[in-house]
């Protein structure tokens, strides 16, 4: 009884959100507002200029403008067009992983394409730092959203071995924050064997050396929780394009540019999606 009470409220749900997005498109939009097609769930949304924000959800579904240029950057790259995830065609021998990928567009591209939601303390399960052989070389794409500035350094690790999960001529989707000028930097550089440990109410990182010796941080920075969405670092522009050149990546490309119809808008000229692949004739080295 209680799973078809669930069922019925996720209908009613969906037939609300249908609705208003119905009603939504024919009120067209205001002054200051954008009328656009969500490439999550292929609806229509009416929303102000000003909610365009890299994470403001400004879809029912949740989307934002991150999640959105993810899909538009992915289908771009794999099918030289931007798609919306409805109208991808069903091709299941395309084969990729995403990071922990948000469930709104995670959920919809499972039905289109040959693509696998993983994780890092549940199944399926993928640890950037040491991946399972089983995955290496295997990719068309890979897609990391937000998830390399929470990588215990060095985060090099991180950076190479998405390289290798990938095919050759594979795909690498990736956001992080960052900033456009300077160096990227490091809070923790000599990060070896660390905690959490809470204190007086306060969080504190304590770091053994690996020398023996202790050190102590109280001015932690966490993303949306505790534990690893601690931020290990702040990206600088430079810094994420010299570690994908480094790791052997090629055709590297920051998405700058909008894409009104799916509302995406950029308010800032940084921390913007990336694509690069790794070399069609590039070697594997296990």
């Amino acid at each position: 009884m209680a799973e078809f009470t669930r069922k019925l409220i996720l209908v009613a749900r969906e037939f609300y959100n249908l609705v208003a997005a119905r009603l939504d498109e024919l009120s067209g939009p205001g002054d200051g507002e954008i009328m656009f097609r969500c490439n999550v769930c292929g609806r229509m949304s009416v929303v102000g200029e000003a909610k365009l924000t890299r994470e403001e959800a400004t879809c029912r579904c949740g989307s934002s403008v991150r999640l959105r240029s993810i899909v538009h950057v992915l289908t771009l790259e794999l099918f030289g067009k931007s798609l919306a995830i409805p109208d991808i065609p069903v091709c299941h021998g395309l084969v990729g992983i995403d990071m922990s990928g948000a469930a709104n567009y995670a959920e919809r591209l499972v039905g289109r394409i040959g693509y696998v939601n993983t994780f890092l303390h549940k199944e399926p399960c993928l640890d950037i730092v040491s991946p399972g052989k089983e995955w290496l070389s295997r990719c068309d794409f890979v897609i990391s959203s937000d998830v390399f500035e929470h990588v215990a350094p060095p985060v090099s690790r991180a950076f190479d071995n998405t390289f290798r999960l990938l095919k050759p001529g594979g795909i690498f989707v990736f956001t992080v924050p960052y900033t456009k000028g300077g160096a990227t930097v490091e809070h923790f550089p000599e990060l070896s064997d660390y905690r959490i440990e809470r204190r007086d109410g306060k969080r504190i990182l304590v770091n053994r050396l690996f020398d023996g010796r202790i050190q102590e941080f109280d001015d932690l920075v966490f993303h949306g929780g505790e534990g690893e969405t601690l931020e290990m670092r702040v990206f600088s522009e430079s810094g994420v394009l010299g570690e994908l050149a480094r790791a052997g990546f090629s055709d590297i490309r920051i998405h700058a540019e909008p894409c009104v119809r799916f509302g995406i808008v950029w308010e800032h000229p940084w921390s913007l999606p990336i694509t690069a692949k790794r070399p069609a004739a590039s070697s594997f080295e296990p």
